[in-house]
């Protein structure tokens, strides 16, 4: 469990989309493949890092057992968020 808030979590969580959607099309313009192995690695390290902030969202999420309210800073719109299943949901209003 993370001792950060559920929208702390969740800043976290776009942050780490956006940085390893960013390394996407670094990988997809770089010419070199040394450049290519390293942002592959780097956007490699940032996916396992999303995977235990997701994990620390859905274990916060399925103990309080009800959706959360939260600001999508990317949708720039009220998001709420709760686990089912294990799994993150997202529902936009």
């Amino acid at each position: 469990m993370s001792k950060n808030t559920i929208q702390e979590q969740f800043d976290q969580y776009v942050m780490l989309l956006e940085e390893i959607h960013a390394l996407g099309h670094e990988i997809d313009a770089a010419i070199e493949e040394v450049e290519i192995n390293e942002l592959m690695l780097k956007r490699k390290r940032y996916k396992q890092k999303m995977r235990r902030v997701v994990k620390n969202l859905v274990d916060s999420l399925s103990e309080m057992g009800t959706k959360y309210p939260i600001h999508n800073y990317l949708a720039n719109q009220t998001t709420y968020i709760f686990a089912l299943d294990n799994k993150l949901m997202l529902e936009y209003h």
